[in-house]
């Protein structure tokens, strides 16, 4: 019988940033999350949303994995007025369960775990689906999802340039300061256009409430590009997706047809998943092909990195510890 569990570890938006997690591990760790769901091992749930306005709302994203057995949920509120205030719209926490008796384990904030999870699911799928040639990476947006999928990104391939778009400025130049710090070239373009024609990996990150929403084509994408659209795909124009080789999701049952959760796409023109992907059984089938990522995010990899982050911090003596 397992010894009786007395405390739970807190981990502050400090003490996850930082646990050493090196991009390779992370990108690992996705991996082997969609495997055991493949094997139906780990469970993925849909998204519980609450709304309470028009434009805010608390949304719980959730998931079980058996290596270690854990249960973890996401809670967070989408209060998108709080930038007239200066204050975050987004502020994420995460508990985790132990799985086999349900003792509370771990609570930690999400911040960067959602930041960075994402950029490992982005940084999955092109590690399997783009060439391994890509020397270019195109940023439609350059906020915090941009930066975490440059960390990312720039150590699992051989980044030489970076184009950035931004709706101001401003934002893509500090931005392109960050990566001209990585010994990265940069290039500021002056619409989106210039970044669908030049990059070997694009990323689009444009909040739902843009003004950019709708107007990116997938026309105009060059050869041989792999996107991942951490924005659900808002930021293109749908009926324009259908011209590209490849359109694939993060989890069929989730947001292909029928499922809970809303990409912009028509989820009958699918290819496939990230599950199929982890399973080998779909691969890019010719170098000039123009493959795009779409997917939601599901809680179940926000459960398999936070209990990874969980383990290392409290190996290195990490968080607070505090009694149950």
């Amino acid at each position: 019988m397992k010894q009786k569990t007395t405390s739970l570890l807190y981990l502050s938006r400090n003490d996850v940033a930082s646990v050493p997690i090196a991009a390779d591990e992370l990108v690992s760790e996705v991996g082997r999350c969609l495997a055991e769901v493949a094997e139906g091992k780990a469970i993925q749930f849909p998204s519980y949303i609450m709304p309470v306005s028009e434009t805010s709302r608390f949304v719980a994203k959730s998931g079980l994995i058996r290596n270690p057995s854990i249960c973890g949920i996401k809670w967070f509120g989408y209060f998108p007025g709080n930038s007239d205030i200066k204050f975050p719209d987004f502020h994420p926490m995460i508990m985790l369960n132990e799985a086999e008796q349900g003792v509370p384990v771990a609570v930690l904030d999400g911040t960067w775990i959602s930041e960075i999870r994402t950029a490992a699911i982005s940084a999955f799928a092109a590690k399997h689906l783009a060439l391994p040639t890509s020397s270019s990476l195109g940023f439609i947006a350059c906020g915090a999802q941009a930066l975490a999928h440059l960390n990312i990104l720039k150590d699992v391939f051989c980044i030489k340039k970076i184009f950035a778009y931004s709706r101001k400025v401003a934002t893509a130049g500090e931005f392109c300061r960050k990566a001209e710090a990585m010994e990265l070239t940069t290039e500021i373009c002056e619409s989106p256009q210039a970044v669908l024609e030049q990059a070997s990996i694009i990323i689009t990150s444009v909040p739902h409430a843009s003004e950019t929403n709708l107007q990116l084509r997938g026309d105009a994408v060059a050869s041989g590009t792999f996107i991942s659209m951490v924005d659900r795909g808002y930021s293109w124009n749908a009926e324009s997706l259908l011209s590209l080789d490849t359109v694939i999701t993060d989890d069929m049952a989730l947001s292909g047809p029928g499922g809970m959760e809303a990409i912009n796409f028509d989820a009958q023109h699918l290819s496939g998943d990230l599950i199929a992907v982890a399973r080998g059984e779909l691969v890019r089938r010719a170098d000039s092909d123009r493959v795009a990522l779409i997917f939601s995010g599901p809680g179940i990899i926000d459960t398999a990195i936070a209990s990874l982050i969980f383990q290392r911090a409290s190996e290195m003596n990490i968080g607070v510890t505090l009694p149950l």
